[in-house]
């Protein structure tokens, strides 16, 4: 089956939801990395990311189990995350070099990624912003309850994100409001 995820993940709605969150490029935060240690020691998954996709590129917001010299950033065609922004849809692969989805993804080798498991962070409009994901070397078959924990902290990654927006926002309205009292007074 062949997902066409070019229009999804290129969507600039999608993008400038994404930009309006302020995290890409920031490397790593402490409550990211906290929800992905927590993810990958219940799932017992040697290495985890969570991913932010726009247009053109996928990268790390936090990251774990890696080599600390790997880079984790990939052009979009060789991310598995693509296919959860063009879907919606929690992407598991118990085996990448045998599901035809990414049989030949270079994320294979690159990262080490012969199984994968994957779902949505998304905002609150429901705009997806990423992947919360989890990876190992050999074929791994993800359990039930792996995939509940990964779905459930993938909700509080978006959680996470999303009240940070909110106090942002906050904040804008209150220093507006601040500057309108400014201006009144003077």
């Amino acid at each position: 089956m062949t997902i066409d995820w070019e229009a999804a993940v290129r969507d600039p709605r999608r993008v400038a939801a994404l930009q309006r969150t302020g995290l890409v490029g920031t490397g790593p935060d402490d409550a990211f990395d906290r929800l992905l240690e927590l993810a990958m020691t219940l799932i017992g998954a040697p290495r985890g990311c969570i991913s932010l996709v726009d247009a053109e590129n996928t990268s790390a917001l936090s990251s774990a189990g890696f080599p600390e010299d790997t880079v984790l950033a990939a052009p979009n065609q060789y991310s598995f995350c693509k296919f959860v922004v063009a879907t919606g849809r929690p992407l598991v692969v118990n085996d990448s070099r045998s599901d035809p989805r990414t049989t030949n993804d270079p994320a294979i080798e690159a990262f080490e990624a012969a199984s994968w498991a994957g779902y949505a962070i998304e905002d609150d409009h429901g705009n997806i912003l990423g992947t919360f994901c989890v990876m190992d070397s050999v074929p791994h078959q993800w359990s039930a309850l792996d995939l509940h924990v990964l779905a459930t902290l993938a909700q509080a990654a978006s959680a996470e994100i999303a009240l940070r927006q909110a106090r942002a926002e906050v904040a804008a309205a209150h220093w507006e409001i601040e500057a309108l009292r400014s201006a009144r007074v003077e």
